[in-house]
């Protein structure tokens, strides 16, 4: 008797821990559509997604298992999710790229050309990052946080052309008014623009955004490189994420390092959701077909995701395969690195490139008319 007791108060605690997790599931559905300027608390939620998804998976097979009825509200909230299951995995491979007709986008934070957040002059990570832009031999690279001590502007990005085998490169520092560094966003291309110009927040001089008008397969088409509000974590907080994997953190420092990564994460939503806000604005306002390059800083379950894809495809559900993560720091496998793409186009053969020479992996993908 005292043996079946236990095992009902076991089972009351799972069902318990169940109906807590799959109200926090719904509640991350949400942080597609609340925006982070109004409250981040499902930001915070949506970007557990993966964790809250594969627990409520498990609480299913469990009440599966017992044969229990309990299983339906784990069940009911997965497929309520379907939309943003395909915008982390997808089953089915991609289609093959036809013959011609096709143009080749390339996606990649660089982080400084030197795989540091210090910026650290690192000879052989740039040769190796110059040529892997070259050797893939996309139509258009959008680069993020490319680097260089120098501030001979022309001579670098001249060399730069001459590495990577593009015929005109544009690009803009994140500050414009810093003169003697450059930091910037760039888009090389193999076909010349018509015009250009940056997203800024009103009143900043921080650019998160530089876009290129351009002629592709006849149509003149608008490409945005977007590189939104980055968490800033440094080295510290990964150490601190690191040392929790390995259950090595006392309960002060946990105390503080979780505090300090949570203030940046809320700080990152905030100023993300103004970014979108101008985002929103120029995509109404163009007059062309889109195609957004970038890196987002958020995932696929996220609100800036949502508001600035919506009317777009995504590269990666349309033409992708597996899990499409391209974060390849010292944290969960999430996907922030998106191309997307008016639907004027066809998608084919969307690759996350899984090479160690940033904190991102680039991701590439063919576009064709319609």
């Amino acid at each position: 008797m005292p043996g079946k007791k236990r095992i009902g108060l076991i089972s009351r605690i799972i069902w318990l821990l169940n109906v807590i997790l799959a109200v926090a599931l719904l509640a991350a559905y949400l942080s597609s559509y609340v925006d982070p300027g109004t409250s981040t608390i499902f930001a915070f939620l949506g970007l557990g997604y993966l964790f809250l998804m594969v627990t409520n998976l498990l609480f299913m097979l469990y009440w599966l298992i017992r044969g229990r009825k309990k299983l339906l509200l784990s069940l009911l909230v997965l497929l309520i999710g379907y939309q943003p299951f395909v915008h982390h995995l997808q089953i089915l491979p991609g289609r093959e790229v036809p013959s011609e007709g096709t143009t080749k986008l390339l996606s990649f934070n660089v982080q400084n050309m030197a795989h540091s957040n210090l910026g650290v002059e690192e000879t052989e990570i740039r040769s190796d990052i110059y040529n892997f832009i070259g050797s893939q031999q996309a139509d258009i690279s959008c680069i993020q946080e490319f680097a260089d001590r120098s501030n001979d502007f022309k001579g670098v990005f001249k060399e730069m052309r001459t590495l990577t085998h593009y015929d005109y490169c544009y690009y803009n520092n994140y500050r414009p008014q810093n003169k003697n560094r450059i930091y910037a966003l760039v888009i090389l291309s193999q076909f010349p623009a018509i015009n250009t110009n940056t997203l800024a927040l009103p009143g900043e001089q921080h650019q998160f955004g530089l876009y290129a008008d351009m002629v592709l397969q006849g149509d003149t088409v608008r490409v945005y490189n977007l590189h939104l509000a980055s968490i800033r974590l440094r080295h510290e907080d990964y150490q601190f994420v690191e040392d929790i994997s390995k259950g090595q953190t006392e309960k002060g420092e946990f105390r503080r390092g979780s505090s300090n990564i949570l203030r940046k994460l809320h700080s990152a939503y905030k100023i993300r959701s103004r970014q979108t806000a101008v985002v929103e604005r120029s995509l109404s306002d163009c007059p062309y077909p889109v195609i957004i390059c970038g890196d987002f800083n958020d995932t696929p379950l996220s609100y800036c995701y949502h508001r600035i894809s919506d009317g777009l495809n995504d590269a990666f559900v349309k033409a992708g395969h597996g899990l499409g993560n391209t974060f390849s720091g010292k944290l969960p496998p999430i996907r922030i690195d998106f191309i997307l793409y008016s639907g004027d186009f066809n998608a084919y053969e969307f690759k996350v490139h899984r090479i160690d020479l940033s904190d991102h992996y680039p991701v590439s993908v063919f576009l064709s008319n319609n």
